[in-house]
């Protein structure tokens, strides 16, 4: 229900900001961009609310918060109000995320954490789809109620999400003495030097989302020969794939050797994405779509592969007490990549007749390399890291 919700307004929000609000494009941007950067500033902070109240209570929190700010959107009209409400909805978005992730973490059997949270993703996708579906009747429609009700449609999403997550079973007791047994100094995770470099080598090889959002769509548009409809066709496949693949994708995601491994893998073939898409720019007809789809499909393969890599990182390697925190410091240092990214890699790709798609390319491969020697310096600094979560074996189903 979340998923769709936030599908259908995603989807029309900016015909909704600049046909309701009376907002220009610039202001939309900067409104965003703002809000971004006060979610990347409090990333930690906000992460750490979880850890204190317990990840069920920061979720539930969050998604009421963001629901409660969403229905005062209808009444925006001005950049002022705009600039006030937006950052609340990014903060909002933070507490309920770091909530989900530490409660999931916590309730989830170990041995079926990664295997949950892969077809969590997948669930979502279809949500996201259906919701993006379901804009298309207002966004036809054309007036301004019309634009609303894609507002209050997501606040009604949220609303549900929010009374099913109160409905979810406490952590059990295993977890909570784990919690206690293992206390972590306030910021403890800025001093987790090795942790903190792999979150970075993960903020690096998910430049997979700029490349699928922002470079490939451009790329297609300004230099190959393929009809735009063609677009659509890409996020089909990326969509498909990712509600197809993404549980298989995601084994062995629970031990850092198959973090590893598939943080790696997503690197390599990534890098490898490259090699098709800049040849696309010089070729024409059936060959260029060909070589786009080849391209987009490897991205994907990467982005499978990535997000499963990273679900390892974020729920296995914290220490049980400051699950939060940890979160907290990967939703920042992806924030940083989400800011960075689009306009970084845009520029490479664009320039330099495929020398740039080279660079890119580079990038995702030192990513890859470097993910094993950080790896084994995360486990020599903490060597009971996974051993700290076997008492966290919970048997109890969150459905």
């Amino acid at each position: 229900m979340w998923a769709a919700g936030t599908g259908v307004f995603a989807t029309g929000s900016a015909v909704f900001f600049l046909n309701v609000t009376g907002l220009t494009p610039v202001q939309v941007g900067i409104g965003l961009s703002v809000a971004g950067a006060l979610a990347l500033v409090l990333a930690v902070p906000l992460g750490r609310i979880a850890d204190r109240i317990g990840g069920r209570r920061a979720w539930v929190v969050g998604v009421l918060a963001e629901a409660g700010v969403l229905a005062l959107y209808p009444l925006i009209h001005g950049f002022v109000a705009f600039l006030a409400l937006v950052p609340l909805v990014a903060l909002a978005e933070a507490v309920a995320g770091s909530g989900r992730s530490v409660y999931q973490a916590e309730v989830l059997p170990r041995e079926d954490r990664i295997r949950s949270l892969a077809f969590v993703r997948s669930a979502t996708n279809i949500g996201f789809f259906a919701g993006g579906g379901l804009a298309a009747i207002p966004l036809a429609v054309g007036t301004h109620w019309a634009y609303r009700s894609m507002v209050l449609g997501c606040v009604f999403g949220l609303l549900v999400n929010a009374l099913l997550i109160a409905r979810m079973p406490e952590p059990p007791e295993s977890v909570r003495v784990a919690r206690a047994e293992s206390p972590v100094h306030r910021g403890a995770v800025w001093r987790d030097r090795p942790f903190l470099a792999l979150v970075a080598l993960c903020s690096l090889l998910s430049g997979y989302s700029s490349l699928t959002t922002d470079v490939i769509p451009l790329w297609l548009a300004a230099r190959t020969d393929a009809p735009n409809v063609v677009l659509a066709v890409l996020f089909a496949v990326n969509t498909v794939m990712c509600v197809a693949l993404q549980v298989p994708a995601s084994r062995g995601a629970d031990t850092p050797a198959g973090i590893t491994r598939l943080l790696r893998r997503s690197g390599l073939v990534v890098a490898v994405a490259c090699l098709p898409l800049s040849v696309s720019g010089a070729t024409t007809g059936w060959v260029t779509v060909a070589l786009l789809l080849v391209g987009a499909a490897l991205v994907t393969v990467g982005e499978l592969w990535q997000s499963a890599g990273y679900w390892g990182v974020t729920t296995e390697l914290p220490p049980p007490a400051a699950r939060g925190e940890y979160v907290g410091a990967a939703r920042m240092s992806f924030g940083l990549q989400g800011m960075l990214g689009p306009a970084s890699l845009t520029f490479l790709a664009m320039h330099g007749d495929g020398a740039g798609w080279a660079i890119v390319a580079a990038l995702f491969v030192i990513g890859a390399v470097l993910t094993g020697p950080v790896m084994r310096q995360v486990v020599a600094t903490q060597p009971g890291r996974l051993a700290q979560h076997t008492a966290e074996t919970p048997r109890t189903s969150v459905a």
